[in-house]
């Protein structure tokens, strides 16, 4: 019994040798209006950096991409080229078509009158007749003139040769998503001319959420050629996952119609406005008065370099 008492004595002793360099600290017991408080500047702490990271973010259309993209400027140059022409055609061919037509004329003139000698003055205006058919038969058919179906249908096909995986490629991820964004700067050229056309907004808006599915099936299928297309088209990986609607408020971020306010600015966002419109307006100032110091301690120093100078001239004189 004895011996039982001195062995819990050792152990509670131990115990409490062991568990007295652990203590808890004391807990200062906070008012709610003090939680409140706190609460509120670690919201605005949280949202201040938030925003410092929304800002160093770049901030890239999810419709058409980043501004001068150099695969659809390519493009429209390509198309612009007055030696493209429309239904497939090439210079070879209409060169084909005329072979043969100056011959021909000389060679029934001939047979008309065959006793007659065809004078080179005479020949020199057949040649330059059938140039000028030549330059009318390229007028026609030069892409410059066609119509935008036809426009639209040369610039799919450039996109397809660009992003095909293999000749005749049609059905691959980014040939779709090449051919949807050809489409979708097609329409948007039309919207920004008449802005009530919601035919054509709604259009764009499911061909921007479908060429982000196709473009978040390439990810999981095939990720180096994903990174590859959306670099091409002037994409980011965030405006593929991001939740895209073609609504006011994205009009007015990227300025589809410049100047022309879709979203209602607040009372709050306003003064806000007014305030940084303030610091623009004092920053000006301070830049053009800091600038006519600056102006007016260059003449002084100058003025007073030419004034030693005479007076040094004067004295050696």
């Amino acid at each position: 019994m004895f011996v039982n008492t001195l062995k819990k004595s050792f152990v509670q002793g131990s115990s409490a040798r062991f568990t007295r360099n652990f203590h808890e600290t004391s807990r200062t017991n906070l008012s709610k209006a003090e939680k409140k408080l706190k609460n509120i500047e670690k919201k605005k702490k949280n949202i201040a950096l938030k925003n410092s990271i929304e800002n160093k973010k770049e901030k890239v259309d999810p419709i058409l991409g980043k501004p001068d993209n150099a695969f659809i400027q390519r493009l429209k140059i390509e198309i612009g080229e007055p030696n493209i022409l429309i239904k497939g055609y090439n210079l070879i061919d209409v060169d084909k078509l005329l072979f043969g037509a100056k011959e021909i004329r000389l060679q029934k003139i001939k047979e008309q009158d065959p006793s007659s000698n065809i004078s080179p003055d005479f020949e020199n205006i057949i040649i330059n007749e059938e140039k000028e058919k030549r330059d009318i038969l390229l007028r026609i058919l030069t892409l410059r003139n066609a119509d935008n179906n036809e426009k639209q249908k040369k610039l799919n096909l450039l996109a397809i040769k660009e992003f095909e995986r293999f000749e005749g490629d049609t059905g691959s991820s980014e040939v779709q998503a090449a051919v949807m964004t050809i489409e979708i700067y097609n329409l948007m050229d039309h919207i920004k001319k008449n802005p009530q056309d919601l035919l054509h907004i709604r259009k764009v808006r499911m061909l921007t959420q479908k060429r982000q599915r196709i473009l978040r099936y390439l990810k999981r299928d095939n990720p180096q050629r994903y990174f590859w297309t959306i670099e091409k088209l002037g994409l980011t990986d965030e405006n593929v996952h991001m939740e895209f609607n073609m609504d006011k408020k994205y009009m007015d971020a990227f300025e589809i119609w410049p100047g022309r306010q879709l979203v209602k600015i607040n009372k709050r966002e306003n003064e806000d406005l007014k305030k940084k419109r303030r610091l623009e307006k004092q920053a000006l100032r301070k830049a053009l008065h800091e600038q006519a110091l600056a102006k007016a301690e260059a003449e002084a120093e100058s003025s007073s370099i030419a004034n030693t100078n005479e007076s040094s001239s004067s004295t050696s004189a």
